[in-house]
């Protein structure tokens, strides 16, 4: 299945539109409050949220999109054994930076009965639209227990 995706995206980025003569383009990271790049079987924390919950800290940087373009997340086990769970968002983007990307920074992606996922691979896609061509970028994450772990996972 991963093969697959990775030829769906070498699609979807070679139509991409034009921007400034660069295409458009969407990549996934991490980050509360500014973007960092990720890779695939990174390790990323999970973090308590304020009303009780467990997320991870998502971060999107782009070219070619405007302010307000609507984000969608998915995110399931990389082996499929459950179905994703989406979560949509709009993205208010930071002013471009001097090689005219811009970020969105700070979505907090909740995660589902977070001690059954704690070091289990995770397959995290992000999408967005412009111009009728869709962008999609995923990488493939474990997330981890962080300061204050979940509950353990109860079958």
């Amino acid at each position: 299945m991963r093969g697959l995706g990775s030829a769906v995206l070498a699609t979807l980025v070679a139509c991409a539109p034009q921007v400034n003569g660069e295409g458009a383009s969407l990549e996934l990271g991490t980050g509360s409050w500014r973007f960092e790049p990720i890779t695939d079987g990174q390790e990323l924390e999970l973090v308590r949220g304020a009303q009780g919950g467990w997320h991870l800290w998502l971060s999107v940087r782009t070219r070619g999109l405007d302010d307000r373009t609507p984000l969608r997340i998915t995110m399931q086990p990389a082996d499929e054994s459950l179905p994703p769970r989406m979560a949509t968002a709009t993205m208010v983007l930071d002013p471009p930076n001097a090689d005219g990307f811009r970020d969105f920074v700070g979505f907090a992606s909740v995660v589902e009965d977070p001690g059954c996922r704690v070091g289990e691979l995770m397959r995290i896609e992000a999408s967005a639209e412009v111009d009728g061509e869709v962008l999609v970028t995923e990488r493939y994450v474990v997330p981890l227990g962080g300061t204050y772990p979940p509950p353990p996972c109860e079958p």
